[in-house]
């Protein structure tokens, strides 16, 4: 066995050297840090290679200072221009498409998807292209009903009462509203004695929209309840003290909405029978009734109340009265 091991292995000199106890040179060898490339040397500064038992290389394979700290890898250029080329080449694909798209829609034979026109031509454009005017909705109620049954009660009755209406009736400007769940009305009164009147009358307008109290979209109880209303005012209803068959002068069916019953009569105003006219029109699931009636004031005698009368033109009022009333039913 040899004296430096079980393996023969050369003596080991942890100081490098020549094993005389020498220090390793601090400088290259000759022919640079690696050795002699022209003679194969082994590893400078005197150290044998780490699998021959010498100590393993200090990095960077040196004594710090022996070389430069290793330069980071050149890749990221690379990949920069990598990654810049790549955009290149889908900017020129995407100006590509583009551009066979615009010649495919110029009549190539490729469309393009857009929105539809007939949009803009049906809100603001007629057939030529040119912008209409908006109509503007009616005064009032006039233009009949809007939409089908049920409808809703009109929330402004007194929108029924147009300038026109209240011309004919000569009525005040403004009407007073009350409003339930089951009716809505408008009552004013006429600022003059009604035409070919005592002084001491006045006029009073009523219209009144109703549903019925049992399901106020039930048709056919607005049907049971319009006859009742023209059996109480024709006086056939044997119950009712302020209205006389013996006083009706007039009843007549109006082509006016689903039915419709003009009358004319006399109704017991706190014990004075005065003239009144009375329109009703049942369309759908509301009742429309429309009254006028000639009152007498606080100091009108006996004499005053016998020369009350309608005016001459009344039905022709009262069905324009109702027409504008049908104007406001509109769908619940």
């Amino acid at each position: 066995m040899s004296e430096n091991g079980p393996y023969n292995q050369p003596p080991q000199n942890p100081y490098g050297g020549d094993g005389t106890g020498g220090q390793p040179p601090y400088g290259p060898p000759p022919g640079g840090p690696y050795g002699d490339p022209n003679t194969g040397g082994q590893p400078g500064y005197g150290q044998q290679p780490m699998y021959g038992g010498g100590q393993p290389p200090q990095p960077p394979y040196g004594p710090p200072g022996a070389y430069p700290p290793p330069q980071p890898p050149k890749s990221g250029k690379a990949a920069l221009w990598v990654v810049i080329g790549g955009g290149a080449v889908i900017v020129v694909l995407a100006i590509a498409v583009i551009v066979m798209l615009v010649t495919n829609g110029n009549g190539q034979g490729g469309t393009i998807a857009t929105e539809d026109p007939t949009a803009e031509v049906s809100e603001g454009t007629g057939a030529g292209g040119a912008e209409e005017e908006p109509e503007e909705e009616p005064a009032g109620g006039t233009g009949g009903p809007t939409g089908e049954p049920p409808y809703a009660l009109p929330t402004e009755p007194c929108q029924a009462i147009t300038d026109q209406v209240a011309a004919d009736f000569g009525l005040e400007p403004d009407g007073s509203k009350s409003n339930s769940d089951n009716r809505s009305t408008c009552m004013d009164i006429s600022g003059d004695a009604p035409e070919g009147n005592p002084g001491t009358a006045y006029g009073a307008f009523d219209i009144t929209f109703s549903v019925p109290y049992g399901g106020s979209d039930s048709i056919e109880g607005a049907k049971s309840e319009f006859q009742d209303d023209v059996t109480l005012y024709s006086g056939e209803n044997q119950y009712s003290t302020q209205y006389n068959a013996d006083d009706l002068e007039e009843k007549k069916d109006v082509d006016l909405g689903d039915e419709a019953v003009y009358i004319v009569t006399k109704y017991d105003f706190l014990g004075d029978m005065v003239p009144r006219a009375i329109l009703m029109v049942r369309h759908g699931n509301v009742n429309i009734e429309i009254s006028y009636t000639v009152n007498p004031s606080f100091d009108a005698s006996e004499a005053d109340v016998e020369k009350f009368a309608l005016p001459d033109d009344i039905e022709a009022s009262m069905t324009n009265a109702a027409t504008e009333a049908l104007g406001l039913l509109g769908s619940a």
